[in-house]
């Protein structure tokens, strides 16, 4: 049992043996709230083969893993997580992420303090230690017909976030953050239609419909080397699933003037 500890920690993982290993480190030696003795460390493997969960196993044997037949994508695999998780608070992080000191304590704080917030996220880094875009506007059809010019004007704006305040913000990157176990439940988890992309946006509106914020500390950092979360060689076509996304997100949240135009937009690319 689990009893008494502050954080349930959930990983989904799949063929990431390449990184999944400094990522735990960093989490049982940076940061006593994520230490392997002081929190719940659940992996939800998607049929990885390279071995890597019996490394885990091996190395970190209090660790709770699910092990999946065949890779479920992330929204089911994090719900899975989810039914198992025994702490008030879940910290959600990817395989090819490291904190740095203390970072996940400092969102663990203030979540704690403000029951309005729902979710939390830290800076994210790139190996080089510059800013890596955190923070999301909502989906929306202008953010998708613009979307060069708004991800521009979110970055900049990212890189003028004081450290030593809080932010409610739209969304965030999905690579690490907190949630408060009890208001996840209220929206029923992540929605299971989505494979890969926007399950994490979409969580996050849902949130936002019950009152709850959404926020970013800039005062935690934790490095993430995006696109090292697996080695499988599988062929993935990105922009194909990002686009089947896409309309599940809008049909779920958007106008029927606004999923006519999406669809329009995605079938003339």
């Amino acid at each position: 049992m689990n009893k008494g500890k502050k954080l349930s920690i959930v990983l989904v993982t799949r063929n990431s043996k390449s990184v999944l290993f400094d990522c735990l480190k960093a989490l049982d030696n940076n940061d006593e709230i994520t230490s392997s003795k002081n929190s719940q460390w659940i992996i939800v493997d998607n049929d990885s083969t390279d071995g890597s969960i019996e490394e885990v196993l091996n190395l970190y044997p209090q660790t709770q893993v699910i092990k999946n037949k065949e890779n479920l994508g992330f929204a089911k695999a994090a719900n899975q997580g989810f039914g198992s998780c025994e702490s008030d608070f879940i910290l959600y992080i990817n395989t090819d992420t490291e904190i740095k000191k203390n970072s996940i304590s400092k969102l663990y704080d203030k979540i704690i303090s403000d029951r309005s917030i729902a979710v939390i996220g830290p800076r994210l880094l790139r190996k080089n230690n510059t800013i890596q875009k955190s923070v999301y506007p909502e989906a929306t059809l202008y953010t998708e017909i613009f979307k060069p010019i708004v991800k521009l004007s979110v970055s900049i704006k990212e890189n003028f976030y004081k450290a030593g305040k809080c932010y409610t913000v739209n969304s965030l990157r999905g690579a690490c953050f907190i949630i408060n176990k009890e208001y996840m439940k209220q929206v029923g988890g992540f929605d299971e239609r989505y494979f890969f992309y926007l399950e994490e946006t979409d969580l996050f509106r849902q949130l936002k419909l019950i009152g709850k914020k959404i926020c970013y500390l800039p005062e935690s950092e934790v490095y993430h080397y995006g696109g090292l979360g697996s080695d499988d060689k599988m062929t993935f076509n990105k922009k194909k699933m990002y686009n089947e996304s896409l309309l599940k997100y809008f049909n779920k949240n958007r106008n029927k003037f606004e999923n006519f135009i999406i669809r329009m937009l995605i079938k003339n690319k």
